[in-house]
């Protein structure tokens, strides 16, 4: 079957740097970037959907980029075919395939083969062939006709979703009514076969960009007003100019419509675009927004993506089960703590072999990543160890300290330790000469 191919990943929250970091490991490695973030599908719009400026991309290829319609949805499924033939493009050109990650369901999809619902029940088309017409009367109709439908069939998986979030309640109950099983039998399934087997489709290296939070959301937000000022409003705008003169509606739930900054900006759209106090309310919600969607993406690679990749560990992918954190918080130290740490891991990793730097660098929390925080801990707690030597002491009589097994096993071999124990032991013989002398005096 031959060496699974290998492929660099990189997850973090927007605004963090992962642009910049896949161009530079593609300069040093032939690389070529695959976009997985769901909005930098969409033709034009740059600013507003953060696609890097092609002037800055120093020449490297991006691939699954800027190609669909604002009148089409992306599926998921579309994304896994056409990264999928990137990567089998790159490879056969004897080139690196470097995912970026902003989307992560889109990266569970590509790179884990049992996360996701069966590949022929996501595309939009092929479900639509299987549905009769009172199902799509159903599934087009009221938001509240939709959940009570769900609640019947999948009722599991209908105490998840909010009521308001009836993208992920329509696709619930489209599962069903294509596979005549619920989404909720479907994960049980996945779970159970993700237990038994390995479920990684290729070698991957996974990076992780990780910025501290204040300092990220003073980021994000001069980020905010960066985009607005360099042209994002004129984007907005645009996208505006389209929504308004489409009947129906487009679904702001779905498509490019979901980008941040079109729906807070909406209404001052829709009241004029002459009210400043209300633009400035819509900037304010954008950057909250912004600031709420990098949290989440923490949370999931936390809670999603490093437990995933920790069960590959286990079933013996040791490259795939280690995700490498990087630490972005100081861009004035972004080649050493960014860059070379993360080209370091990259050489060994190509080289075939476990990269031998810590998953996470020392100016970060040893715990960051979860569950493998707990080993590293241990391991922590026994290099912070404090150890007092019987032997030997400070110049003040104190006793002497020393901080960890690994130092105290050195200062066991130390001449200062053999010497002061000499001493010891001449002392204790002097000690016990003394006694015996005291004894045979007494006694005469």
């Amino acid at each position: 079957m031959g060496k699974p191919k290998d492929v660099v990943v990189i997850v973090g929250t927007t605004g963090v740097g992962k642009s910049q970091f896949s161009i530079e490991l593609a300069k040093r490695f032939n690389g070529e970037v695959i976009n997985a973030d769901s909005m930098q599908m969409y033709k034009g719009a740059p600013i507003i959907t953060n696609k890097h400026p092609l002037e800055e991309r120093e020449g490297v290829v991006h691939h699954v980029m800027n190609h669909v319609g604002w009148d089409e949805e992306y599926f998921i499924h579309r994304f896994s075919q056409e990264a999928g033939e990137a990567i089998d493009d790159i490879h056969s050109r004897g080139k690196l395939p470097i995912v970026v990650g902003g989307t992560h369901y889109y990266l569970k999809a590509l790179l884990f083969n049992n996360k996701t619902i069966p590949r022929d029940t996501t595309e939009a088309e092929n479900v639509s062939s299987k549905l009769t017409k009172e199902q799509l009367d159903i599934l087009d109709g009221p938001p509240e006709g939709v959940l009570q439908q769900l609640q019947r069939y999948d009722p599991l998986v209908a105490q998840k979703f909010h009521p308001n979030d009836t993208r992920r309640i329509r696709r619930a109950l489209e599962i069903y009514f294509s596979t005549k099983k619920s989404a909720s039998e479907h994960y049980s399934e996945q779970k159970q076969s993700a237990h038994s087997e390995s479920s990684l489709d290729y070698n991957i290296l996974p990076f992780w960009l990780f910025s501290e939070k204040t300092i990220l959301d003073k980021r994000l937000d001069d980020r905010v007003d960066k985009m607005l000022r360099d042209g994002g409003m004129q984007e907005i705008r645009e996208l505006y100019e389209y929504y308004s003169t489409h009947e129906p509606k487009p679904d702001l739930e779905r498509g490019v419509w979901q980008v941040i900054g079109f729906k807070e900006f909406l209404p001052w759209l829709e009241n004029g675009q002459t009210d400043d106090k209300l633009l400035r309310e819509c900037t304010e919600q954008m950057k909250a927004r912004t600031r709420q969607y990098a949290k989440k993406q923490v949370k999931w690679i936390k809670g999603m993506f490093a437990s995933d990749l920790q069960q590959e560990e286990e079933h013996g992918y040791e490259n795939g089960g280690r995700l490498y954190v990087l630490d972005a918080t100081d861009l004035s130290h972004w080649n050493e703590n960014v860059f070379e740490r993360g080209a370091s891991i990259t050489e060994e990793f190509l080289q075939d072999k476990v990269p031998t730097m810590s998953q996470v660098p020392k100016s970060l929390p040893f715990d960051i990543i979860p569950n493998k925080g707990q080993q590293e801990a241990k391991d922590k707690l026994k290099e912070w160890k404090h150890i007092t030597c019987e032997v030997c002491h400070n110049s003040d009589d104190s006793p002497l300290v020393i901080v960890g097994d690994k130092q105290f096993e050195i200062h066991l071999k130390s001449k200062r330790h053999r010497s002061n124990l000499n001493r010891g032991k001449r002392k204790r013989e002097y000690e016990e000469w003394l006694a015996k002398k005291d004894k045979t005096t007494t006694s005469q």
